[in-house]
């Protein structure tokens, strides 16, 4: 479920574009973004692997397919397309296959193998409106589910369909989920984040503290988390284990939709309002750099094995890359990208 404020910026935008006669290279004549929820929460684990990944992933929500690129070319290699409706969110697991958050229709998981274009299976038991993925350390699957009045995260084991348990206490349209470095969950509800224990489908504890509407969660080589709160402009850091705030970073943060931590531990906060990505250092609230160049309405972060940063651009249909510690675009992805949702790498 898209944010008001979100969808409210998304219309603008689109509404000041057609106004303009477009770009000639954003697409303005296309419909605006229709409601939807936020990516995030996959993660931050699905943001960056440690190895090398040979492949981008791009999720194309109006194109109800997933594109995949090389990581140095513009074309796609492949493109997939069955089982795929408006894509929200994406994540690998340790083996490589692909899954595909489908947030369309009544919802559902799609799994395709690496280098697959059909599904290797679908899961659809105790799946609605699903928004945010994510795996624990045993591989089980973990999925974010904001239909209304049905607001649950359910759980799979490993190449399962079946539901293994479903937690449903302290939750309210969850938009993203994280796990700490103990395996505890952390879910993104839309006034505050609540955690459970491995294994558990009772509340933990409960963040309230600072959070207002919150859309993405992060962790850094610590275990300190970071909160983008859509509402506050704000992000919010926590110690481990703690529900009371350590940092707020707010300068540069206008309607944050995606947060990224690189090898050093940078924050990256995407700023869908403004048409930038901040840069914050480590454990500091100062503004370090502002990207800004052919940013447009930006909602998804991810890192490569190289600390590239790659960002998808929902509004002028672009996947734009950087290099470390630069702000000039490395190279422009295009070729068979619709208002991507979401980004990852894999096999």
């Amino acid at each position: 479920m898209k944010t008001l404020f979100r969808l409210v910026v998304a219309l603008l935008s689109a509404a000041l574009l057609a106004a303009c006669g477009g770009s000639g290279e954003s697409g303005a004549s296309l419909p605006a973004p229709v409601s939807i929820a936020p990516t995030s929460g996959d993660g931050a684990s699905s943001a960056r692997l440690g190895t090398q990944p040979a492949h981008l992933y791009v999720a194309n929500y109006l194109a109800s397919d997933v594109t995949i690129y090389a990581k140095t070319g513009g074309a796609p290699v492949r493109m997939i397309s069955q089982g795929v409706h408006e894509p929200d969110s994406l994540a690998l697991d340790a083996q490589g296959d692909l899954y595909v958050a489908n947030f369309g229709k009544f919802g559902s998981v799609t799994v395709y193998a690496p280098g697959g274009t059909s599904p290797l299976r679908r899961i659809s038991s105790g799946v609605r409106k699903p928004t945010a993925l994510a795996f624990d350390a045993s591989g089980n699957l973990y999925v974010a589910n904001a239909k209304r009045a049905q607001s649950t995260v359910t759980v799979y084991a490993p190449g399962s369909g079946s539901v293994l348990r479903t937690i449903s206490q302290g939750l309210e349209f969850p938009r993203a989920l994280a796990f700490d470095d103990s395996g505890n969950l952390y879910v993104a509800n839309s006034g505050s984040v609540t955690v459970y224990a491995p294994g558990s489908t009772s509340t933990l504890r409960t963040i309230s503290q600072g959070i207002d509407d919150p859309v993405a969660l992060a962790f850094d080589g610590s275990d300190n988390l970071y909160v983008a709160n859509s509402q506050a402009n704000t992000v919010t850091e926590y110690a481990p284990g703690s529900t009371s705030v350590l940092r707020t970073v707010s300068r540069g943060v206008d309607a944050p939709l995606a947060l990224a931590l690189n090898r050093t531990n940078s924050l990256f906060v995407a700023n869908s309002a403004a048409n930038t990505v901040t840069v914050y250092t480590h454990h500091s609230a100062s503004l370090h750099k502002v990207i800004s160049k052919r940013i447009d309405f930006p909602d998804a972060l991810a890192f490569d094995g190289s600390d590239n940063l790659y960002v998808g651009n929902y509004n002028n249909f672009k996947v734009t890359v950087y290099a470390p510690h630069s702000s000039s675009v490395l190279r422009i992805i295009s070729q068979g990208v619709y208002y991507p949702r979401a980004l990852a790498f894999g096999p």
